[in-house]
C-alpha cells in the first residue's frame, strides 16, 4: 500500500492513506433465511483482523473494497 507521510522540518508529522483499499474477507456470518433485503448487512472479519458490516451476498474468501475514512464496504473488488 502506498501512502504519503507528510513532513515539516524533516519530521513526519501525519501520514495520509488511500481513500480505499482492496481486503480479503476471512470470515462471514451466514445469511439469516428471509433477511436479503438491500438494506440488510452481516458482520465480517477481514484478513487485517478489522470487522465491518458486508452484504448478505459476500462470503469468506472474497475480496472487497473498504474505504479507509470510515472503515465501510464500499464493493467487491474486481
Amino acid at each position: 500500500m502506498e501512502v504519503t507521510v507528510d513532513f515539516i522540518e524533516g519530521k513526519p508529522v501525519s501520514v495520509n492513506l488511500p481513500q480505499s483499499v482492496v481486503l480479503t474477507v476471512t470470515e462471514a456470518d451466514p445469511v439469516v433465511k428471509g433477511q436479503t433485503a438491500a438494506s440488510s448487512y452481516k458482520p465480517g472479519l477481514l484478513e487485517n483482523g478489522m470487522k465491518v458490516m458486508i452484504p448478505p451476498f459476500v462470503e469468506a474468501g472474497t475480496r472487497i473494497v473498504v474505504n479507509t475514512e470510515d472503515c465501510s464496504y464500499i464493493e467487491r473488488a474486481k
